[in-house]
């Protein structure tokens, strides 16, 4: 029995606790590096994880754009309100 899956999942766990420089700055390195099929095998498993880091990126920008885009109308919506009332209270007096 080949303990490679476990190797395998050992060094992808390992890529997903790198954020995305520590990871881009490693990639460069193995990629000068590069000269068996393992390493470039790791490298492609390290780009791979790469990728994905910079869709979860991604998402979560449009998420927080999403979300001040809809919190700063909320506070628009409240600012026009209240000069409304303003504006309905200075007619009653």
């Amino acid at each position: 029995m080949s303990s490679e899956p476990d190797n395998l999942q050992i060094l992808i766990s390992k890529y997903r606790t790198m954020d995305i420089y520590e990871l881009e700055a490693n990639i460069d390195s193995w990629d000068k590096e590069s000269d068996c099929p393992t390493q470039t095998q790791n490298l492609l498993i390290a780009k791979n994880e790469l990728e994905i880091k910079y869709k979860e990126r991604q998402e979560q920008i449009k998420l927080l754009t999403k979300s001040l885009t809809s919190s700063s109308r909320a506070g628009r919506w409240i600012s026009s309100a209240k000069v409304v009332i303003k504006q309905l209270l200075k007619f009653k007096k």
